[in-house]
């Protein structure tokens, strides 16, 4: 089989996924990177492919989270929280700068093209308003960003509105990109689409292996008679979170019972993007590990992807 590892977007909530991962790798004895024949990743689950691909191990990257998601996402305090409100008004949250230094720690000056497993990483190119998919050389026509820093590429999957201003590519000039979140929040029907077009793989052959950033109940009943101001605010989460959905719902048509979705629904508002404090990592950190621990999740995933049938050896096709 086929096996795809398929990662979420949802900043900080990237701590739940990084917990499962490394949890499922100290479950079974088996490293990620060795089992699957492709990942795919938006945003904050781009960063985890990334990192995975590059030789990165899943609790070195649970530990970015842990200890250094509070300089990614810093605490504002009340008044602090009230201003920067106010500052998304008009321009990004935050500062790039944290997040580029954080992840330079952890990959260094890696390039996509040295990732040991074929990647594809959302995004969104702001200049000609389309979709774009950061890959590695696992196929002929794909040359263009094997040279691109893997930094770079993190901040562009991760660049979300509002929070982050759009991000340079230096092997790209002249382009700049946004959180593939904006159109591929959950990257499922992207994985499929890969494996298909340019892998040449069939779909009964494809097991896919999709990991969340938590889901919560959702109601925008509230929403029947909202005008624009009040839409502002909630078109983001409800476009994100639709396409997400209709995305997971596709991937399993196609896949029938060869999709293993792991998640867990939480109250409304419980977490959030950039909410960033220790508590909440913490919490996050052992929703995740005890997700990956229950029975029926550790066993579908010795038996369908980490099982020690490590997956064909990736040979870059350089143009």
């Amino acid at each position: 089989m086929f096996r795809i590892l398929a990662l979420d977007g949802g900043g900080i909530k990237g701590t739940f996924t990084a917990a499962i991962l490394t949890e499922l790798e100290r479950q079974t004895g088996c490293r990620l990177a060795d089992h699957f024949d492709l990942m795919v990743g938006t945003s904050t689950g781009g960063i985890l492919a990334l990192g995975l691909a590059l030789g990165i191990e899943a609790s070195a990257l649970l530990d970015l989270y842990v200890k250094r998601g509070a300089d990614i996402f810093p605490s504002l305090g009340f008044l602090g929280a009230q201003r920067g409100m106010l500052r998304q008004l008009f321009r990004p949250k935050l500062r790039q700068e944290e997040l580029r230094t954080v992840l330079a720690e952890y990959i260094g000056e890696k390039r996509l093209g040295d990732a040991a497993v074929p990647l594809v990483i959302a995004s969104y190119e702001a200049v000609r308003g389309r979709p774009y998919l950061f890959k590695t050389p696992h196929h002929p026509n794909h040359s263009r960003d094997y040279r691109a820093s893997a930094v770079d590429v993190a901040l562009a999957t991760s660049a979300a509105p509002t929070f982050f201003r759009a991000a340079a590519v230096a092997a790209r000039k002249g382009e700049s990109y946004f959180d593939g979140g904006v159109w591929a929040n959950s990257p499922t029907m992207v994985g499929i689409a890969e494996a298909v077009a340019f892998f040449g793989v069939p779909l009964s052959e494809i097991e896919l292996l999709s990991i969340g950033t938590t889901d919560e109940v959702r109601s925008f009943s509230h929403m029947r008679e909202a005008g624009m101001l009040k839409w502002n605010v909630g078109l983001v989460d409800i476009l994100m979170s639709a396409q997400a959905d209709a995305a997971r719902a596709q991937s399993a048509l196609l896949l029938d019972d060869r999709m293993l979705r792991i998640d867990m629904v939480r109250p409304s508002g419980a977490y959030s993007l950039d909410r960033a404090d220790a508590q909440t990592i913490g919490e996050l950190a052992a929703l995740g590990e005890g997700k990956a621990a229950e029975r029926q999740v550790v066993e579908q995933v010795k038996a369908r992807f980490l099982n020690g049938q490590r997956a064909e050896r990736y040979t870059p096709v350089h143009s």
